[in-house]
């Protein structure tokens, strides 16, 4: 069975917390430094993060962001950024709690944010599935600039949130 989006929602709560503790011991300089990743820096790829869960959730709500472009930098700061971050995640979590998978063929239109913007129109399931990978995707990009700054950085799996959160799959060794 595949995970419902409220599940998917508090992973990714859960995955930006556990990053969010372990840049917060950084620097700014650290936070702003270029590493050569698509969006640059942490701060800048934690930004890009935040904007595209806003952009997914308001074009749910028939909302228009505003946003113009996908790098807009929306905090210079990590405090305020995470802050912002927890509160979107709580709004994600609220709006998939009760969300019907009948519905989940329903059809979701909207506009690219793209150099030559199109109208895409979705499966909200293709949706959901698609903001779930894009938030690992940067997730990812955040661990591996963590590794650049010699820190090990936390683990971030959907099994290690599973585990750490109710205990799922947890075995014992044959020989225990």
């Amino acid at each position: 069975m595949l995970a419902h989006p409220s599940t998917l929602a508090n992973y990714n709560a859960w995955a930006n917390r556990h990053l969010a503790a372990a840049c917060a011991t950084l620097t700014p300089a650290q936070l702003a430094e270029d590493r050569a990743a698509f969006f640059r820096s942490i701060l800048e790829t934690l930004n890009h993060i935040l904007l595209v869960d806003i952009l997914y959730r308001e074009r749910l709500e028939g909302v228009d962001s505003g946003f113009k472009t996908l790098d807009e930098f929306l905090h210079q700061d990590l405090a305020s950024l995470t802050a912002h971050q927890v509160a979107e995640d709580r709004r994600w979590i609220a709006l998939t709690k009760d969300l019907d998978p009948e519905k989940m063929d329903e059809m979701i239109g909207f506009w690219t944010l793209m150099d030559n913007p199109d109208r895409w129109e979705v499966p909200k399931h293709i949706y959901f599935t698609n903001l779930c990978q894009h938030q690992a995707h940067h997730r990812g990009q955040v661990h591996n600039m963590l590794s650049q700054t010699g820190m090990a950085p936390p683990p971030i799996g959907y099994i290690e949130f599973r585990v750490d959160t109710d205990g799922a799959f947890v075995t014992t060794p044959a020989d225990a």
